[in-house]
């Protein structure tokens, strides 16, 4: 028969206490109120406890809750990462019994995966862990303290020679169409995977997300285009007037795994894996060298801090060529007022 805790009386306290879950909790000193006060916890929905806790079962709560409460994107970004962390346990590992060298084993085994990877990894199952903490699923996250390794810093550029080097291997027009947008635009590239004919202001000459579909959600998030991506936005919306405007030779809209396998096909032919990422990464840094403000490329990019341009892009400093001319231009100025 099931055993259940049992108030008892505490003589240097002076009260009864009855102990749940593993916390002592007090009862009343008078031992009728504190019975009845006894029973209301007993009757009250009992939660899961940390060792009845199946992973499988904790990281299927949050994800259903990810994708209540988060954007799509970040959703398929949870799933990816807990769905390959919890094939590589055993069946029916509780929770309790999850420890830092799973997650260790488990990122250790991708010796390919850039040191950024290995860090939102492992971020992830420790948010999946967190949550169910704070929702009260388990007692605690045993995966609270884990060593991270550092971010990775984006040093890594396509030049503009590069970039019409790499357009002459692109056979595919709708993987081309993508490129060329990326490098035009600099826009993320969950933006331009996802991006429709109803988000086109031409009026203006913008796409334009509304808060909700935005990486930051306080405010709509704007993409300006050159008169080469206008033409090509009214030529896709012409062809998709519903659902995302870049697709693919199937004519299916993009995805990680489309992306993954075009990108691979790239390197190929020119010896380098590439990723759409980059071309965002690339547009920033040649704004900074052409002399745009900071101030007004953090716009251009949709960033909600200006002062990640500073760290993100410090590998400028390395380039002697940008420093010296950009000296120049100032003592130029400076002489000439």
């Amino acid at each position: 028969m099931p055993k259940f805790p049992k108030p008892w009386f505490r003589r240097d306290r002076n009260a009864w206490y009855v102990q749940l879950h593993g916390k002592q909790i007090k009862l009343s000193s008078d031992r009728t109120t504190a019975f009845a006060r006894y029973h209301e916890l007993m009757k009250a929905p009992q939660r899961p406890s940390l060792a009845s806790t199946d992973v499988m079962v904790l990281m299927d709560q949050f994800l259903e809750w990810t994708r209540q409460h988060r954007a799509e994107q970040t959703f398929e970004w949870y799933l990816e990462r807990c769905q390959k962390f919890v094939d590589t346990l055993p069946p029916n590992l509780a929770a309790k019994d999850v420890r830092p060298y799973h997650v260790q084993a488990w990122v250790d085994a991708h010796p390919r995966w850039a040191s950024g990877m290995k860090r939102g990894c492992i971020i992830a199952i420790q948010r999946a862990f967190n949550w169910a903490e704070k929702q009260g699923l388990i007692e605690h996250s045993p995966i609270r303290g884990i060593e991270k390794p550092p971010a990775g810093k984006r040093t890594e550029v396509i030049t503009s020679l590069q970039y019409r080097q790499l357009l002459e291997h692109v056979h595919n027009p709708g993987f081309a169409d993508l490129l060329v947008a990326a490098w035009e635009t600099g826009a993320r590239p969950q933006e331009l995977t996802r991006v429709e004919q109803r988000h086109f202001d031409e009026v203006h000459s913008r796409w334009v997300f509304a808060p909700e579909e935005s990486k930051v959600k306080s405010r709509p998030r704007i993409i300006y285009l050159p008169p080469v991506i206008v033409e090509m936005t009214l030529r896709l919306a012409a062809e998709h007037p519903e659902g995302p405007l870049f697709r693919n030779t199937r004519g299916r809209p993009w995805n990680a795994y489309a992306l993954n396998c075009a990108f691979r096909r790239v390197k190929l032919k020119i010896g380098r894996k590439l990723c759409l990422y980059l071309f965002r990464h690339s547009f920033a840094t040649r704004m900074l060298e052409a002399g745009i403000d900071p101030l007004t490329l953090a716009i251009l990019l949709g960033h909600a801090n200006p002062a990640m341009l500073s760290t993100t892009y410090q590998h400028l400093s390395l380039n002697p060529s940008h420093l010296l001319s950009q000296l120049q231009r100032g003592t130029t100025t400076a002489s000439n007022a």
